[in-house]
């Protein structure tokens, strides 16, 4: 197994595992493939590196306490953990819809896992159709 997907001791996601500058944040238009779901929105582009990476977007419009924010956050990133092995070398953007504050751990990782996969399928799909 590569030693990227190992844990650490405090299963923390890796700098080269996450999109740190604000440049990596701005989807182009034509590179990008969006996935919709109930609770979140996931923007996946190209990447050069040998290893998906995650970025976050969860702002105060979602709630206004950092508490639940931060939960939001975790579950993400707890998600993307679990879907890593299978997903692609893209970045993935994920973006939190208003309301979702008032929902149960268990359906946002439910969620997230199944749009993670989705978002696989639909990288493979476009892969098969670029012409080289």
């Amino acid at each position: 197994m590569n030693e990227l997907f190992k844990l650490t001791k405090t299963a923390r996601l890796t700098r080269c595992q996450r999109i740190v500058k604000s440049a990596a944040f701005r989807v182009r238009g034509r590179d990008k493939i969006s996935v919709y779901g109930r609770h979140f929105i996931i923007h996946i582009t190209d990447n050069r590196s040998r290893h998906p990476r995650l970025g976050l977007v969860v702002s105060k419009k979602v709630s206004k306490l950092a508490v639940q924010r931060n939960r939001i956050k975790r579950q993400i990133r707890e998600a993307f953990r679990q879907s890593q092995g299978q997903l692609s070398n893209m970045d993935f953007i994920v973006v939190a819809k208003l309301g979702i504050s008032e929902e149960v751990n268990a359906v946002l990782n439910q969620d997230l896992v199944r749009l993670f996969e989705i978002s696989q399928k639909k990288c493979q799909n476009q892969n098969r159709q670029k012409p080289y």
